[in-house]
C-alpha cells in the first residue's frame, strides 16, 4: 500500500433505519441517545440502531482507507472499539457483519476482526469499490476496470451507433470540448471527469439498462484511476481526445462495426499501459514484502 494522506474525515450522516424509523432505538455506551450525530468523544448518537451501525460501518472503511487499520491488521477489541464509538456492542457486530458481507472484513474464531485485502472487497459495491480506489496505488484496480470496459465497450459503442439520438451526440460534444478546454489548462480533474463524462453519453445512447447499471456502480472508481493515468501518461490522455472524437464521428453517421473497432483499439491502449503499471506496482510491493522480512528475522 502507498504512503497517501488521511481523507478527510466525512461528516457522520444522519439516517433512517432499515426498518425505515426515525431517530432513536439504540443507546452509546453509556445507554443516553443525543439529539445530534455524535456526542461527546466522536459517539454516534440520535439515530436508530441500524441507522447508527450503517454509520459505523462507513466510519471504520474510512479508518481502513486512512490507514488506522491497515489489510490483514487486526481491529481492536468488541469492547474497545464499541466504547470508542459510544455505541453498543450489538450495534458494533452489526456493523462489522455490513463489512464482512462486502468482503472487508473477515472474523477468525479466537483471534478476532481482521481487515481483508481490498481485491477481496465487494467489486459492484460502489462505497467499497470507492474506497478500495483510494487505498491502492489504483494501478491493479485501473487495468481490471480497464479490461471490464474493453469487454463491454466495443459492444457498447456499437449499440449508440444504432439507436444514438440528437441528445446523445450533444452530450459527446461537449464532454470531448470539454476535454480538450481542460487539457489546454492542465485541469486533469475536470479532464477525468469529461473523459467518463463520454463513455457514460455513450451508454445512455446505447440503451441498455443492465450495461448503464453495471458501468454506474463504478463510476466513482473510473473517475478516481482515471485521474491517476492521466497524470502517468499524457500520450495517452492526448491520444483519448482525438479516439473520442473519432468514435463520436462514428455514431453520428451510425457506423457501426467503425465505432466498435474505434473503441477496441481506444481501450486496448489504455489497457496495455495500465497492465503495465499494475505489474510495476506488484513488483514494487513484493520486493517491499521481501525487504521487510528480511528485516523481522534480523531482528
Amino acid at each position: 500500500m502507498t504512503d497517501r494522506k488521511p481523507r478527510p474525515r466525512k461528516p457522520a450522516r444522519v439516517t433512517t433505519g432499515r426498518d425505515g424509523r426515525g431517530p432513536g432505538g439504540d443507546g452509546a455506551a453509556g445507554g443516553v441517545i443525543g439529539s445530534g450525530v455524535t456526542g461527546a468523544g466522536g459517539a454516534l448518537t440520535g439515530v436508530s440502531r441500524s441507522g447508527l451501525a450503517d454509520q459505523l460501518a462507513e466510519r471504520l472503511l474510512d479508518e481502513i482507507v486512512e490507514g488506522v487499520y491497515p489489510p490483514d491488521s487486526r481491529l481492536p477489541p468488541e469492547p474497545v472499539l464499541a466504547e470508542r464509538a459510544g455505541v453498543s456492542r450489538l450495534t458494533l457486530r452489526e456493523a462489522i457483519k455490513d463489512l464482512r458481507q462486502r468482503g472487508v472484513l473477515r472474523v477468525q474464531q479466537g483471534r478476532g476482526t481482521f481487515v481483508n485485502q481490498p481485491d477481496t472487497w465487494a467489486p459492484f459495491d460502489s462505497t467499497v469499490l470507492n474506497a478500495r480506489a483510494l487505498l491502492e496505488s489504483g494501478y491493479e484496480l485501473a487495468h481490471e476496470l480497464t479490461e471490464l470496459r474493453r469487454i463491454v465497450e466495443r459492444g457498447i459503442a456499437e449499440l449508440a451507433a444504432v439507436r444514438r439520438a440528437d441528445e446523445d451526440l450533444d452530450r459527446m460534444e461537449a464532454a470531448v470540448a470539454t476535454m480538450r478546454e481542460a487539457w489546454a489548462a492542465q485541469d486533469l480533474d475536470t479532464f477525468s471527469s469529461a473523459d467518463v463524462d463520454f463513455h457514460d453519453a455513450l451508454l445512455r445512447a446505447a440503451g441498455n439498462a443492465f450495461a448503464l447499471t453495471l458501468f454506474h456502480s463504478v463510476d466513482g472508481a473510473l473517475r478516481s484511476v482515471r485521474r491517476r493515468t492521466v497524470e502517468e501518461n499524457a500520450e495517452l490522455a492526448e491520444r483519448a481526445i482525438d479516439y473520442h472524437a473519432k468514435i463520436m464521428s462514428a455514431v453520428r453517421r451510425k457506423a457501426r462495426r467503425s465505432a466498435g473497432v474505434l473503441m477496441d483499439e481506444h481501450l486496448q491502449e489504455t489497457e496495455d499501459f495500465t497492465a503495465a503499471l499494475a505489474a510495476a506496482s506488484s513488483a514494487a510491493r513484493a520486493r517491499a514484502a521481501e525487504d521487510d522480512a528480511r528485516t523481522r528475522r534480523r531482528a
